[in-house]
């Protein structure tokens, strides 16, 4: 399977090539604008093929397209490609807008091509199976800054979008009545919280960019069984008032601990394939549709 590789910046240097290049049957090609980089990241990991025009693609018999590019150029390089019936799988916000969005929805949808996006704290294996537990009771997913206030949409399309697909396990977050409470400074969004209640269970998720430290935690109950992570690596789990350790092994791979080699197992089962499944598009849908919707609240 021949995958290209759009942008090397950070997130594709940081979290996708170490995975991509251990995975077997799997030829990259890297695509970026910047010569001394594409040469010096090709040179790291010994890739033959690369361009730096993400056109000149289309001559080199790729399978799918992965887009790592600034957040306001994923919409353009998505339509070309899926344009030409070549699977997407582009970084979380797919779109700066949902209207942009839904263009690529409708896209993929018309021409049958899988526009996937990169949610991998759907795929965290510590805590994955729990939260798609029928018994769910209360789920608290809180991600914090230190001293980052930000522009509303960068807060929550670049960054608080996290916690919203992390709480949308339904897939329909953009159809719940939803109680939000926004904090600002000056101008800016200092802290968001989200709180609703769905068919019995208690969803919580809030942001806060000045809350003293950068953290991340989620809490899950259920009847007399609770957990609690502070990391992705370790958690606490308690029942009948005894508290047990729940860990994943020692030298599990830290990419692996926040998602990205699941998840990216699955990006390339969907390329082999040529479908996604229902549920996933609609949650994709959903998340970006709320997002545009809290932008206006706050």
């Amino acid at each position: 399977m021949r995958i290209a590789v759009i942008g090397l910046g950070d997130i594709a240097t940081k979290a996708y090539l170490p995975l991509l290049t251990r995975m077997p049957n799997l030829e990259l090609i890297f695509c970026t604008r910047n010569p001394e980089k594409l040469a010096a990241v090709a040179s790291e990991y010994r890739i033959a093929e690369t361009c730096r025009d993400y056109r000149e693609l289309l001559k080199m018999n790729i399978d799918g397209v992965m887009i790592h590019t600034s957040s306001e150029t994923h919409a353009a390089i998505a339509t070309f490609f899926m344009e030409q019936h070549i699977p997407v799988f582009v970084d979380k916000p797919a779109t700066l807008n949902f209207a942009d969005y839904q263009k690529l929805h409708e896209l993929s949808e018309h021409k049958s091509v899988p526009l996937f996006v990169g949610f991998n704290r759907r795929y965290i294996p510590l805590w994955n199976t729990l939260v798609g537990r029928a018994d769910l009771r209360t789920l608290t997913w809180h991600k914090h800054r230190l001293n980052l206030t930000g522009k509303a949409q960068d807060f929550i399309f670049d960054d608080m979008i996290h916690v919203i697909d992390s709480l949308n396990v339904h897939g329909n977050i953009d159809q719940q009545d939803i109680q939000v409470v926004c904090q600002k400074a000056g101008d800016e969004i200092a802290m968001i919280n989200l709180s609703w209640e769905e068919n019995g269970t208690l969803f919580n998720g809030q942001m806060n960019r000045q809350f003293g430290k950068t953290c991340e935690s989620v809490s899950l109950a259920f009847e007399n069984e609770a957990y609690q992570f502070n990391s992705f690596l370790k958690g606490e789990k308690f029942e009948n008032g005894i508290t047990q350790t729940v860990e994943l092994p020692d030298w599990t791979n830290t990419l692996e601990t926040k998602g990205f080699k699941a998840m990216l197992e699955e990006w390339v089962s969907v390329v082999a394939s040529g479908r996604m499944d229902e549920e996933t598009k609609q949650r994709n849908l959903s998340t970006h549709a709320f997002c545009e919707w809290l932008l206006g609240a706050c």
